[in-house]
């Protein structure tokens, strides 16, 4: 019997992974080599090396490789802050801003920008790996392939970080012989042009500002690399919280910039095509079609484990609605086909200006809670609440903070100010809401930190009797 209930009791909690609470202590005991492993499988995705390609091409080698270096360390710092503060708390990244200048309701809205991160980067994985299928096997339908692969991932996630750490170190080996097989190959190619002194024919968008200026714009979109250390980060044992927070933050994203970016560039130029799903069945035939698939297996079950995080905290949070994270996975899943079918990758740079104006002002209004409002001006508790009873509905800090940030950097990013205003749109996010929420903390005093009075003497039982 004890067996029994016991085997069921771990069943439970490895498809939950605490989706809805602060993870205990005694499940908080992963070492950092497994969770790196997790996070390794986000870097090595044929995403990056498709970016750094497409960038390489338009603006060039210097442009690409100060801004993946500029940008590693930049979203790399904020990957570290982000996952110490997990490994403290216990608390992922949805539920470590409601208590961050958002309130219980009010985070909310930070839960929609970041399902839809996840929704789009599962859509752009998926369909580089339904392209290589493609590119090998032309007579096998498009639809057919975009359901395949995305249904796929329903079983590899139902059962959450366990399942995810075995797929991810199984895998490893594998990817690592097609990754220095693609090397060797790529090296034995004839080079479109010199990687170190590339410059384009004609620069994108020559208009919008200097091509670092742009390449740094784009990655900003790429800075959910931060919440998602910090949902990892959550497992890291206490004590290891600084060691963890550098190898599964600071590390990983140094080598998703700096290593995965600048390889996909080199590799654009050596093979002369910037979309992994494109060449590697070209210069290896199926087996270049297993790797994109094993690859790509890799990143999409953390897309997909990650949303399914997301939504069952919100959808509990906001309609009390509790079936359980692995049933998440599946509108995950359903939801991110659907965006392959309807072609984002087509739109990859559009999207991601959209995109990174929305994330980056939900970091850095967070990056401002943590570091200025709750240590320098002290007008919130150091603690990390989050469960109803713990907290106001609504902190305007947070709200009042990505708002204005949304608001005047959002028409940007539509092109209202032309090419300019595109590019500087999620710098000004950023810095917008990085500045306005210590601001709404000083003039609100920071009482919307702390628990409603009115409510609690409304809820007493002693203000039931008394006049």
């Amino acid at each position: 019997m004890s067996t029994q209930a016991t085997t069921g009791s771990t069943w439970t909690e490895n498809r939950e992974d605490y989706a809805q609470d602060r993870v205990p202590l005694r499940y908080r005991r992963w070492s950092t080599l497994s969770l790196f492993g997790v996070m390794f499988g986000i870097t090595t995705a044929m995403f990056f090396l498709s970016w750094g390609g497409t960038l390489v091409l338009a603006y060039g080698t210097q442009a690409l490789v100060w801004g993946m270096v500029i940008a590693g360390l930049a979203i790399g710092g904020l990957a570290f802050a982000w996952a110490k503060r997990a490994s403290q708390t216990g608390l992922g990244a949805d539920l470590l801003t409601r208590g961050s200048g958002f309130g219980y309701y009010g985070s909310a809205v930070t839960s929609l920008i970041y399902t839809l991160t996840f929704l789009m980067f599962f859509a752009f994985e998926g369909s580089i790996m339904a392209n290589a299928i493609h590119t090998e096997w032309p007579t096998i339908p498009k639809w057919a392939i975009y359901l395949v692969t995305g249904l796929v991932f329903i079983p590899l996630t139902w059962f959450g970080m366990r399942l995810m750490n075995i797929l991810m170190w199984v895998t490893l080996p594998i990817y690592a012989v097609f990754l220095v097989i693609t090397i060797m190959r790529a090296a034995a190619s004839p080079s479109h042009g010199d990687f170190w002194s590339y410059v384009p024919p004609a620069v994108a968008s020559p208009a919008a500002g200097p091509g670092l200026l742009q390449v740094l714009a784009s990655a900003l979109a790429v800075v959910s690399q931060v919440t998602i250390s910090a949902d990892l980060g959550r497992f890291i044992p206490p004590e290891h919280r600084t060691s963890g927070a550098l190898i599964v933050g600071f590390f990983s994203q140094i080598l998703t910039f700096v290593g995965c970016g600048i390889l996909g560039g080199w590799l654009t130029l050596r093979f002369g095509a910037s979309d992994p799903g494109a060449y590697l069945p070209a210069i290896m035939g199926a087996w270049g079609v297993l790797f994109v698939v094993i690859t790509q297996i890799r990143i999409n079950v953390t897309n997909v484990y990650s949303g399914s995080i997301i939504y069952s905290t919100l959808f509990t949070r906001i309609f009390h609605f509790t079936p359980g994270r692995h049933w998440w996975v599946v509108l995950t899943t359903v939801l991110g086909t659907a965006l392959m079918f309807g072609d984002i990758y087509a739109h990859l740079n559009q999207v991601l200006t959209f995109e990174a104006v929305l994330i980056i002002a939900w970091v850095m209004a967070v990056v401002a809670d943590m570091f200025i409002i709750k240590r320098w001006l002290t007008r919130a508790p150091a603690e990390a609440p989050y469960q109803k009873h713990e907290l106001r509905a609504y902190n305007p800090v947070g709200l009042v903070a990505v708002g204005v940030a949304l608001v005047v950097s959002e028409p940007l990013a539509f092109g209202v100010a032309g090419p300019p205003g595109v590019t500087l749109a999620p710098f000004l996010s950023g810095a917008l809401a990085f500045v306005v929420a210590p601001i709404v903390a000083l003039v609100t005093k920071g009482r919307f930190y702390l628990p409603d009075p009115a409510a609690d003497r409304a809820t007493a039982p002693e203000a039931v009797l008394k006049p």
